[in-house]
């Protein structure tokens, strides 16, 4: 997520950006490997795309899945043979609210987690708004299903957005809450500009919005990985063109950079700080 608006069903909370995205399948070479899902509301705006790009940039993340709403979990670039079960620290990307992340309940998306990836991950970090509001928070139903055993879970409390400081590059940005604009209408103006740009025509398939495209990519039937990754290259190069007229910007990095203070998400698990001693989850 990473506008900083009201926790979902606003589309637009997620905002993460930087390196092209390579198609092939690498398999990862170190113990710490790390993956991010995507989920079905990657089709609702360019957040969850920007979700990724920032992943990549700053935490190394390196494969890409995708997870429909019937739990089901596919590889979308990168990913080894083994398939998600390879990635002991996983990120996850979506907008979420009170006992929601995309379309899925809490205890759904954790169902289909442990059945994607039976062993009990080292960590998995949600760029989810309201993932660590409780009492039965997204975290904690999450850690639950692992019979309490991950090392470390991080989600905001709140509505999180990707905080720039003035800073329009996801190289260094930082996932809060509470986060406020610098310009309040100037951000408000963007986003608008995306959201209408969302609806208009994908690149080349006049008539087609980037929804409809998206959309037609993540079904089962004839699912073409190679395609959607493609998708997502697209989205993030349409999404981060620099604007002469900062009121007719498109990009996302330009909120990112209106995106200023807030506070840590939070940190809970079996050993979230590495001394041993578990914190409980919200």
């Amino acid at each position: 997520m990473t506008a900083a608006s009201p926790p979902r069903p606003l589309p637009l909370l997620s905002l993460l950006a930087g390196v092209g995205l390579a198609l092939g399948a690498l398999a990862p070479r170190t113990a710490d490997a790390q993956a991010m899902i995507v989920m079905s509301d990657l089709c609702e705006d360019p957040a969850a795309v920007f979700d990724y790009q920032w992943a990549r940039a700053n935490h190394g993340v390196a494969a890409a899945f995708l997870m429909r709403d019937n739990g089901t979990v596919a590889p979308i670039e990168g990913a080894a043979q083994q398939g998600l079960p390879a990635y002991p620290q996983l990120y996850v990307a979506a907008h979420g609210g009170p006992n929601l992340i995309s379309h899925m309940s809490h205890d759904q998306f954790a169902a289909a987690l442990r059945r994607a990836h039976p062993a009990t991950p080292q960590s998995v970090f949600f760029a989810v708004c309201s993932a660590g509001k409780g009492p039965d928070s997204l975290l904690k139903k999450l850690n639950g299903a692992y019979c309490d055993g991950i090392s470390r879970l991080n989600g905001g409390v709140v509505a999180c957005a990707l905080t720039g400081n003035g800073q329009a590059s996801l190289v260094g940005a930082q996932y809060n809450i509470h986060v406020r604009q610098s310009d309040d209408a100037l951000y408000e103006k963007i986003l608008d500009n995306i959201e209408a740009k969302w609806r208009g025509d994908y690149p080349g398939q006049r008539g087609r919005s980037y929804v409809q495209v998206c959309q037609g990519l993540i079904r089962t039937d004839g699912y073409d990985p190679a395609a959607l990754a493609e998708f997502m290259t697209t989205v993030y190069d349409q999404f981060r063109q620099p604007s002469v007229d900062p009121q007719r910007s498109t990009n996302y990095l330009d909120l990112v950079k209106l995106n200023v203070g807030g506070q840590p998400l939070a940190i809970c698990g079996a050993d979230p700080t590495g001394n041993g001693r578990p914190t409980a989850c919200p």
